[in-house]
This record gives C-alpha cells, structure tokens and sequence, in this order.
C-alpha cells in the first residue's frame, strides 16, 4: 500500500497516513471517510442497482484508481464493490483492501488471492492469469454488477462459459463495454486506457435492446 500512497497520490486511493509495526503483524492509521459506504451497500440502498450515470461517475474512479496503481507496479487483485468505498453524499471513490496485492510482472501469475466471483476464465482453465487481463476482468464484472443489481457468474462453470444475462435495458455503449471486459479470451480485453476512451465512459447514448 506504501507503492500507491506515495507522492503524487491518487484522490482515489484511501490515504495511507502512517503505519508501526508490532511483534506480529503491522497496523495501518488510514484516512477516514465520513459518511460513507462500501459500494455494495450504497447499491443495496439504492435499491440494488445504479443508473448509468452515477455508474459511469463510479467507473471513471476506479479506473483511475487501477491507472496509478498499474502505473506504480501493483496489483491490487481483489476488486470488487466491497473493496470500494463511496461517499454517500458527494459519490467520491475510493479503492481499499490492498492485502490480496502484489507487484506487476511480465510472466503468468500461478496463485489466484482475491474473490472467486471475480477470477477471471483462464485462472478456472489454465491455472494462470496475466494481470493487466485479470484486472480488467474484475472491472467487467464490477460494472456489471452496479448496472444490474446481481453478478453475472455464480459458479466455475458459469465463468468458463461466460454467458452473460442482462436484467434489465441498458444503453448499447455500456452493454458493449461489459461484453468486452468479459471477453473470454484474455487478449481479446481492452487495457485500463482503451477503457477510459471508450464511448460509454465518455457518454451515453443509444439504447440496447
């Protein structure tokens, strides 16, 4: 978490303010976030899902967040609503929950630490994951889950299939952004950046039906 709060931060990282360790584990002093909620029970209280466009406002967060933290070398591997906290007023993000990290590497990735919703395909069928694939993954399934209300895989074998079941009519530009990010093959995934230009999180426009 140090590689992330170094200087320039990122406003939407929470705020490592400092830290001492003791005989047997370390402790952490981090910033306070008041009033806020982690991401699932801001949704759950919004009644399940979001509209598109705070959607969109939370998706551009977090893909700033994962910009710096690639751009620092880590992984942090656990993304998921649960791992995000929201203001509850001005809807400021905020990444949490860096202890399933580790640093970025060219090679596979072998050991799989994060939530079992949101492991991407190749973990379940070849055992290994490339992080910058992995990630976008996770933010797929993230995105999902905030425009629908539920997760779009439940199971091994739903991921490997990755058959997705849309609840309810979202525009064409935010179905197509999903359906990419769960593309099964890894290199068929847009990067963070490809994401960021992508129409959706630029706008909102057409209607998929």
């Amino acid at each position: 978490m140090m590689k992330v709060n170094s200087p320039p931060r990122c406003p939407n990282i929470l705020r490592l303010l400092d830290w001492f360790e003791l005989p047997t584990s370390y402790v952490l002093i981090l910033e306070l976030l008041d009033p806020c909620q982690d991401l699932a029970e801001f949704c759950e209280a919004q009644g399940g899902s979001l509209d598109e466009k705070l959607a969109r406002k939370v998706t551009r967060q977090l893909l700033k967040a994962l910009c710096h933290c690639e751009g620092r070398g880590v992984l942090h591997r656990d993304v998921k609503p649960e791992n995000l906290l929201i203001q509850t007023q001005s809807h400021k993000v905020k990444l949490i929950d860096f202890g399933c990290g580790d640093l970025v590497k060219d090679s596979p990735y072998m050991y799989f630490a994060g939530t079992y919703e949101y492991a991407p395909p190749e973990w379940f069928k070849e055992k290994e994951y490339q992080a910058g694939p992995a990630t976008v993954w996770s933010v797929g399934v993230t995105l999902f889950h905030l425009v629908c209300g539920f997760l779009p895989f439940t199971t091994r074998e739903e991921i490997i299939q990755g058959q997705l079941h849309f609840s309810k009519q979202l525009s064409l530009e935010c179905y197509e952004l999903i359906r990419w990010c769960l593309s099964l093959n890894p290199e068929d995934r847009p990067t963070l950046e490809q994401i960021k230009l992508h129409p959706w999180i630029q706008s909102c426009r057409r209607k998929h039906k």
